[in-house]
């Protein structure tokens, strides 16, 4: 009997010891799950605030740019101070008078073999430009307002092939436009042509 106790006795210690430990892995994996849970919790915050701070970056660096070119556009303008320029184009001009303004424009900013004919692509005349197009019916007249709408928001990444539409135009055969000026070709043009 007592070999018997001893097995009775041994089997319910290890039995007890087996539930204990089956327990406790049991408790260790909940934790572990709570845990894991908890770093995916962490880790989504974390990538959120990630997110925050890169859209924070990106409103920051759009306020920069945008004072930037504000800047450079106050820039851009200030060289035209002190000129003063009429076009001689008004409400009854042809299209052909408004292209040929609009060609003489380009030339300050376009490089080319020859130029005929200078007028100053300021704010002001630009706008007069756009306007006199707006409220025309000529036959490229969305072209050229879609030309004159660029040069108002101080868009010239078009400007040799808007030089080179209104040189074809007019059947040129000598001064097709190939590349632009730099900002310092550009002023020294604006000198000798027009203070």
């Amino acid at each position: 009997m007592k070999k018997t106790q001893k097995v009775l006795l041994i089997s319910g210690i290890s039995f007890v010891a087996l539930s204990g430990l089956g327990i406790a892995s049991f408790k260790i994996m909940e934790n572990s799950n709570e845990y894991e849970k908890a770093q995916l919790e962490i880790e989504a915050r974390e990538t959120e605030e990630q997110i925050e701070r890169e859209r924070e970056d990106v409103k920051i660096k759009a306020q920069r740019e945008a004072k930037a070119k504000a800047v450079e556009l106050e820039e851009k303008t200030a060289i035209y101070d002190g000129i003063e320029f009429e076009t001689g184009l008004d409400e009854d001009s042809t299209e052909t008078e408004v292209m040929d303004v609009m060609h003489k424009m380009t030339h300050q900013k376009v490089r080319s073999q020859d130029k005929w004919g200078a007028i100053p692509m300021s704010p002001k005349i630009i706008e007069e430009v756009y306007k006199i197009v707006d409220s025309s019916d000529f036959q490229h007249r969305d072209r050229l307002l879609s030309i004159a709408a660029r040069w108002r928001d101080l868009d010239f990444s078009t400007i040799v092939q808007d030089h080179n539409f209104f040189w074809e135009d007019k059947e040129g055969t000598v001064g097709k436009a190939h590349g632009t000026l730099s900002a310092a070709e550009e002023i020294e043009y604006i000198e000798v042509n027009f203070k």
